[in-house]
């Protein structure tokens, strides 16, 4: 047992569990963050922290577990694995938002009835309510629970030594005793800590906050009507997908990354080959590390050169978009799209995810209430939603035919493809939708220092699976290309190639690359020569639905089962070389 430096009553001399629990959205990772000094992953939406994290401090083992509703709700899983952890605990923060206090003290009820003497409550994003004019008495407030709350604002470090304070007074000799009132209902506790808050946002009566307050509250409701207005909502939407596909497609694909390549070939590759050369000489070790397909040359220009700017670039765009709370307005605009696949707005969450990465987006299908729902996001998310590094290049191959035209028949073919397998997968799964409720945070300034934070992790996280991977299969490509496999595969599957895709027959190459990793299939496309839009149209269709990655797939056998996992495997190759034949006939016509 680890021990602190303190004096010998301390409480921190025995070291605690300390849970964090809430509601979806109220910044218990940002609170986890500021408390354990370590970062995990913050989004201004729900459904961003599907599994439980722990960090070790100096109190103890700090733990943030998903966000909730209620103890007794439709979340069973996640409720059960949150509430096994609650009993564990020697101290629960329960983690409200200031702006929802209404709503969020439902939860702190139901915990103080069973849990009353280790609670903490911690009223998060307190600028945010003060910005509306939202005034609390946290002193009454405490009196009216019975137990310590504190006054955070978790993402600027706001009241973090108040929250250790209260930490250390609710455990060992500093335990207060708790004479709360916990029976009282919600309204009553509102009314006695904020009172002109609470009957000014609910009961109509309009009080002066200060014109400042009031025009930023009134500019923000009107731009939120906006961005879910049909019209103007989806118009933002189409805007947002073109300037993703301008900035990744032209300016860093068209520029940074052809600088990059341009530098790598002309400076790196010759003086890497030159010494490596020099040391081995002329073998077969020789070339896996600097041949065509070698470890040294090509798997550092496809990481470095192509992938890395453009997965920077995709992070960054979608990281300001989470922080600014723009993905829930998202949500509700294809909550229709959805529905008509036996799905719901909350669908969006785990797909959009899976744009990072298809095995993080099939984790988070466990935020779905139904069996049937989490079964058709993961086979959609398997089957037609690239993942980001794959997904850049696509942007990028589409970029190169200066046709908007190619681009659209892209999104159109993929969109037919999500349609028509979600309904196919529906028509064998009993069930109908669950019921649609979305917290819509407040839309707000990203924040620069957590959009780096989360780039930079999300970009460590890629380049750490992706570097053993790339340099495993720049060496098993060598091998294959010397022992000849490589000509044979493209003489057998020729037929399908040529034939059926009207690609070049060092298309076949792909499916040895794809196999391995999807977006190690894009960077052979990406490098390959295709004559007509026609075939880049069909190369990328042919790629994006191909067999989901190795991660992906042992993901999805974890959390589906081994005959969802080869069933999908085996639909998706199909769907891929199918798909592919009928895009490269109506293409060409």
């Amino acid at each position: 047992m680890s021990h602190c430096d303190h004096c010998h009553h301390c409480p921190f001399r025995r070291q605690y569990k300390v849970v964090l629990v809430g509601h979806p959205n109220v910044g218990k990772s940002s609170i986890f963050n500021m408390l354990s000094r370590r970062y995990t992953e913050v989004s201004n939406y729900a459904g961003t922290s599907v599994s439980v994290t722990t960090a070790r401090t100096h109190f103890g083992t700090l733990v943030d577990t998903p966000g909730i509703h209620s103890l007794a709700g439709s979340d069973a899983q996640i409720e059960e694995i949150t509430k096994e952890h609650i009993d564990e605990a020697d101290i629960v923060i329960n983690v409200v938002n200031a702006v929802t206090l209404d709503r969020d003290l439902i939860l702190t009820k139901q915990l103080l009835q069973t849990y009353h003497s280790k609670v903490v409550v911690v009223v998060n994003q307190a600028d945010e309510a003060e910005k509306r004019g939202i005034a609390i008495d946290y002193h009454e407030l405490s009196k009216t629970l019975g137990v310590k709350v504190v006054r955070t604002v978790a993402i600027r470090g706001v009241g973090k030594k108040e929250l250790v304070l209260a930490i250390m007074s609710n455990v060992g000799p500093y335990n207060l005793p708790c004479h709360a009132s916990s029976s009282s209902d919600v309204a009553t506790i509102l009314s006695r800590c904020m009172p002109h808050a609470y009957y000014h946002e609910h009961h109509g009566h309009h009080e002066h906050h200060g014109h400042g307050h009031h025009h930023r509250h009134y500019m923000l409701t009107k731009i939120d009507k906006l961005l879910l207005s049909p019209v103007i909502g989806w118009g933002v939407v189409l805007l947002t997908l073109y300037t993703l596909f301008k900035i990744l497609g032209c300016v860093i694909a068209g520029n940074i990354v052809d600088y990059l390549v341009s530098a790598i070939d002309k400076f790196y590759v010759p003086a890497v080959s030159k010494l490596v050369s020099g040391l081995l000489g002329d073998n077969l070790f020789t070339e896996v590390l600097i041949g065509e397909f070698g470890v040294l040359t090509m798997a550092v220009k496809v990481i470095f050169g192509i992938l890395m700017p453009l997965i920077i670039g995709f992070y960054i765009i979608m990281s300001l978009l989470e922080d600014s709370g723009y993905i829930p307005r998202i949500a509700i605009l294809t909550s229709r799209f959805f529905n008509f696949l036996g799905l719901n707005g909350d669908a969006v969450i785990p797909i959009l995810l899976g744009f990072g990465c298809g095995a993080l987006g099939t984790i988070s299908c466990r935020i779905l209430k139904t069996k049937k729902e989490q079964v058709i996001v993961t086979a959609l998310i398997g089957i037609a939603v690239p993942c980001a590094a794959q997904q850049c290049i696509i942007i990028s191959l589409l970029a190169t035919t200066n046709n908007v035209g190619v681009w659209a028949a892209y999104i159109a073919v993929m969109l037919a493809v999500m349609i028509i397998s979600g309904k196919v997968i529906g028509w064998f799964i009993n069930g109908r939708p669950s019921d649609f409720i979305m917290d819509i945070p407040t839309l707000r300034i990203p924040s620069i220092v957590n959009c780096y934070h989360k780039t930079a992790r999300r970009t460590k996280s890629f380049l750490r699976e992706t570097a053993a991977i790339f340099a495993i299969s720049s060496a098993a490509i060598t091998v294959l290309h010397k022992c000849g496999f490589l000509s044979w595969l493209q003489t057998s599957l020729s037929p399908v190639v040529e034939n059926l895709l009207h690609l070049p027959k060092e298309f076949a190459d792909i499916f040895v690359m794809g196999m391995i990793r999807r977006d190690l299939a894009a960077i052979g496309v990406f490098d390959m020569t295709l004559a007509t839009g026609s075939q880049i149209l069909t190369a990328s269709v042919v790629i994006s639905l191909f067999v989901p990655c190795i991660n992906a797939i042992v993901v999805i056998l974890k959390e589906r089962g081994w005959k969802m996992a080869f069933l999908l495997w085996i639909s998706s190759f199909v769907l891929a070389v199918s798909v592919g034949s009928l895009v490269a006939r109506v293409s060409t016509i």
